[in-house]
């Protein structure tokens, strides 16, 4: 069996873009066992999809170590020492996780940054998938999606706790205000004017929000008035992926600034309006069978009825 490691730090969306590619590589490998570090958010999503067979916490001690220099011992460590393949997507100018490895007993180890170099305009999973090797086209992700939209999967899981308060919502769009990055935001008015118009059709709202959004989404229900009717708005703060991957399962549509919640929503295959600026859509446009990327680099121009218009909303 060929045991490879992955290790990728970065936020929801770096991790969850790397999936198509592991499993391009586990296609290549087929009897392989694959651990990812990573993003602690994204790790019960990997193990409930398949993606990966094991997973630790990219913010654990134990992963620290790799970066600082050995004197007299190498990193002692049992994952190191049985895997035959490291992949490391960060930083490593000095070299010294790429020593610590192969010290450590790795067999053999790639090092890439975890994005394209400045000025290449090449898609991020194109980008990874060319770091380690594999024969890759512009849409050879296609090939890898349909294990992403295993929904059977997550529904049995059961690390999923919460009810699925979106099926009863009839058509409903789920809709998350908020990204990692305040510039990465349409102004919450604008959002409140959709959701506004969403109601007058009688379309649902499944609005979502993460723990450091709290403000945010104090803003918009304030900018909001009663929604005509109560069963048209439900709003789940700080769920993990899991429990919102189940609730996406039930809604038609999904609209999003650039963040983890909307790569997740399109590799669902929920039909994703994805609203980009200033960040590039070349390299970082979420993949999925029916995604939409409305591109203003100054997110205050891009105008509600542009909006509406993606959501198919008049």
């Amino acid at each position: 069996m060929m045991h490879i490691l992955i290790i990728r730090p970065g936020a929801i969306g770096d991790a969850l873009l790397t999936f198509p590619v592991i499993q391009a590589l586990k296609a290549q490998y087929a009897d392989s066992h694959v651990t990812l570090v990573s993003n602690s958010a994204v790790l019960p999503l990997a193990l409930a999809y398949g993606i990966v067979d094991e997973v630790f916490d990219y913010q654990d001690v134990r992963w620290t170590k790799l970066f600082l220099h050995a004197k007299d011992d190498a990193v002692q460590d049992e994952v190191l020492r049985r895997s035959e393949l490291a992949i490391c997507w960060l930083r490593d100018p000095d070299g010294i996780v790429e020593r610590n490895l192969l010290a450590a007993g790795v067999k053999h180890v790639i090092v890439a940054s975890g994005r394209p170099a400045a000025g290449e305009r090449i898609h991020i999973v194109t980008y990874l998938a060319r770091t380690i090797g594999l024969q890759w086209h512009e849409h050879a992700w296609r090939d890898y999606l349909p294990l992403l939209r295993q929904r059977q999967t997550i529904e049995e899981s059961q690390e999923c706790t919460s009810t699925s308060l979106a099926s009863k919502l009839p058509d409903c769009i789920a809709l998350h205000p908020g990204s990692g990055s305040a510039h990465k935001c349409w102004p919450v008015k604008h959002f409140a004017a959709v959701i506004h118009a969403l109601w007058q059709s009688k379309v649902a709202v499944l609005l979502l929000a993460g723990p450091a959004e709290q403000e945010r989404l104090a803003e918009l229900l304030r900018l909001l008035p009663a929604p005509p009717d109560p069963n048209l708005l439900r709003v789940l703060v700080d769920l993990p992926l899991l429990d919102i991957a189940r609730q996406l399962q039930y809604c038609q549509r999904y609209l999003g600034n650039d963040s983890g919640l909307t790569h997740l929503a399109a590799m669902l295959s929920i039909p994703t309006v994805a609203l980009f600026g200033p960040s590039n859509p070349l390299i970082w446009k979420p993949i999925g069978l029916s995604v939409t990327v409305l591109y203003e680099p100054a997110l205050n121009n891009l105008r509600v009825e542009i909006v509406l218009s993606a959501l198919n909303i008049t």
